[in-house]
């Protein structure tokens, strides 16, 4: 199963790219749906580093917990076209009945905005568990495309 989002946003691809870098954005583009916590005493980070998983939970709704993952991003490019995929995967709770790729791709439109494609590739433990939760993942989708479209402006470099 999976989710995605085709959106434009509007800010330049070097900010869109270093705002998915940031794990504040993460909790800011899913929030209320998921509230994200990093299971680091040091806390979240600033930036995501590649290579360098990085565990957190997820409750839904703030109140309903979703389970542990982890956080790891890998850095590349596809035909000249950034890439950040997420090789985390689940630990406990839902999290753990899952198996998931997550890869979010910026295309420069050369005139101050970015194509963001972002896709969400998933199994779960059942089958129809995955079917079931496929409603509620397109819903959080929705609201990951409305809070970039609103946050972007933010990621120019002109507006720090």
């Amino acid at each position: 199963m999976h989710v995605g989002l085709r959106i434009v946003l509007d800010a330049p691809v070097d900010a869109v790219r270093d705002a998915l870098l940031s794990p504040s954005v993460m909790v800011a583009v899913t929030k209320p749906f998921l509230v994200y916590r990093s299971r680091s005493p040091e806390g979240l980070p600033e930036r995501w580093t590649p290579g360098v998983p990085h565990p957190i939970t997820a409750d839904a709704l703030g109140v309903v917990p979703s389970g542990d993952t982890h956080v790891d991003i890998d850095l590349y490019e596809v035909d000249g076209v950034p890439v950040q995929r997420d090789n985390g995967g689940g630990v406990s709770g839902l999290f753990g009945r899952m198996t998931m790729r997550h890869r979010m791709a910026t295309v420069d439109l050369g005139d101050g905005r970015t194509l963001l494609l972002d896709r969400l590739t998933y199994r779960m433990r059942p089958a129809v568990l995955g079917a079931a939760l496929w409603p509620g993942m397109w819903v959080i989708w929705q609201w990951r495309a409305l809070r970039m479209r609103q946050l972007a402006p933010s990621w120019r470099p002109s507006a720090r």
